[in-house]
């Protein structure tokens, strides 16, 4: 899909037509155990229970946000290892999933092995796409590529909604949470993280 000024707009991209539509729709589950929407549906929550935001999907409707991700488009393309560009299989070789990362700020101490163990938000990519992102998205910087041959599902991205004293839900900020985490029935989930392992820089292709 293609922007204004003639830009490809990544397959993950949200657009301004498609609304947040958590509102005040959330609520706390009758068992006191968590989160819960209002209306609940099937589709509110993933394979491990945890609740995701709802957005509506509306691709093309308005204009694009590259910096923020529509959260199934970007849930699908995770699970399904596609390409965040063009939504297509991302590439494989013998070494893995290609992958594009920023360089860390910060070399040396803390960054050891890097990116081996990264927890990633960012889909993985296919050759054609990552070369032209280099060329037309200069946010990049300095991009590193990475194969990665076990990119793992490790949990999710989003933020806690705890209840408040005599009624109703705070926000919390923004965390990652692992699956399985004892307070993730009061997270509400917008991305999903892969960890990467078995990690490989490679030259860009």
């Amino acid at each position: 899909m293609w922007g204004a000024k003639g830009l490809p707009v990544p397959f993950v991209a949200k657009w301004s037509g498609e609304e947040v539509t958590v509102g005040g729709a959330l609520t706390v589950r009758p068992d006191g155990g968590g989160l819960a929407y209002r209306d609940a549906a099937a589709g509110d929550r993933d394979r491990h229970g945890v609740l995701w935001a709802r957005v509506v999907r509306a691709p093309g409707v308005g204009r694009p946000d590259f910096r923020v991700m529509h959260p199934v488009r970007q849930r699908g393309a995770m699970l399904g290892l596609l390409c965040q560009v063009c939504g297509g299989p991302a590439d494989r070789s013998g070494k893995g999933w290609l992958f594009v990362l920023g360089r860390p700020e910060v070399v040396g101490e803390g960054v050891s092995g890097w990116p081996e163990g990264l927890l990633c938000t960012k889909p993985p990519v296919c050759v054609p796409c990552a070369r032209r992102a280099v060329r037309l998205c200069p946010h990049l910087g300095e991009p590193v590529f990475v194969r990665v041959r076990k990119p793992r599902v490790w949990g999710v991205f989003g933020g806690f909604f705890l209840p408040r004293p005599g009624g109703g839900l705070v926000a919390g900020e923004d965390d990652y949470v692992p699956y399985g985490h004892r307070q993730a029935g009061w997270f509400l989930a917008n991305q999903l993280v892969l960890e990467l392992a078995r990690t490989t820089r490679v030259p860009a292709p």
